[in-house]
């Protein structure tokens, strides 16, 4: 079932989401939303999987059929669709819907959206959402079709097999894992600095033509928001379809999260 941002009006750029449903409303479907609205796009969201948490802890998840989940998004993308952006993909059927959403969208007439991947593997509690099955479909399956990532600094590490207190010691060390990600087919890597030890947070871009470091506000030591990985990869996927400089919509991201929160995703 698709909701459309109804105050936008109708030449808004659409952003198809497909994430997971918090029933807190603090990250997720909402928290997409919210961005969208922010961004000044319309966000059409589908629903990948239900979760049970109050905002500092998930105490169960379930995943939607695949049928359904693709059923929707096929219906939504009836209408064009200017950007992608995934969200809580919770088991390796969720991804295999997205791969094939993704090929069926670039071989019709309007050709692919522009598609952010927000790598979901762990609620912000640490309680783990994609096995280590799950992730190997994500980089064998999902990755080589060319999304943008934005993975946070816990996130490039699992995916990358690079050891996470690594890549708090200096910014290098998060280009060298990001390059890994562009070697297995991904367009470009978003690394959010909002788990790192620096200050001010830089986001880095790292393309195969070139890396942009994106300085955000000061870091307040403790402070985390709930569901800002959402917020900031829904943002940069509706500005992204707004202007389509993907460093453009990275530094409007990076700056729209200081000015909410205070921090990086």
């Amino acid at each position: 079932m698709g909701r459309v941002s109804a105050p936008l009006i109708q030449s808004a750029p659409r952003v198809l989401i497909l994430a997971g449903h918090d029933p807190s409303a603090g990250a997720g479907l909402h928290a997409d939303l919210e961005a969208c609205d922010a961004a000044g796009a319309r966000a059409v969201l589908v629903p990948t999987a239900w979760t049970e948490q109050d905002g500092s802890r998930v105490w169960a998840l379930r995943s939607r059929g695949a049928g359904w989940v693709l059923g929707e998004a096929l219906a939504a993308s009836l209408e064009p669709i200017d950007a992608l952006k995934t969200g809580l993909l919770a088991d390796v059927a969720a991804i295999e819907i997205v791969t094939e959403l993704i090929q069926r969208l670039g071989s019709s007439a309007r050709g692919a959206p522009r598609v952010v991947v927000d790598p979901v593997l762990a609620a912000s509690g640490g309680e783990p959402f994609l096995d280590a099955q799950g992730m190997r479909a994500l980089l064998e399956r999902l990755v080589p079709l060319g999304p943008v990532l934005t993975p946070n600094l816990d996130e490039l590490a699992r995916l990358t097999g690079v050891d996470r207190r690594a890549l708090d010691e200096g910014l290098d060390e998060r280009v060298d894992a990001a390059r890994r990600l562009l070697a297995l087919g991904a367009s470009a890597i978003v690394v959010k600095g909002g788990h790192g030890t620096e200050s001010p947070i830089t986001d880095l871009l790292v393309e195969p033509q070139g890396l942009h470091a994106i300085q955000g506000g000061a870091r307040y030591p403790g402070r985390r928001m709930h569901g800002s990985g959402c917020r900031h990869a829904s943002f940069l996927a509706a500005r992204w379809a707004l202007h389509s400089s993907l460093e453009r919509a990275a530094r409007e991201a990076q700056a729209w999260m200081g000015r909410q929160f205070g921090a990086g995703g």
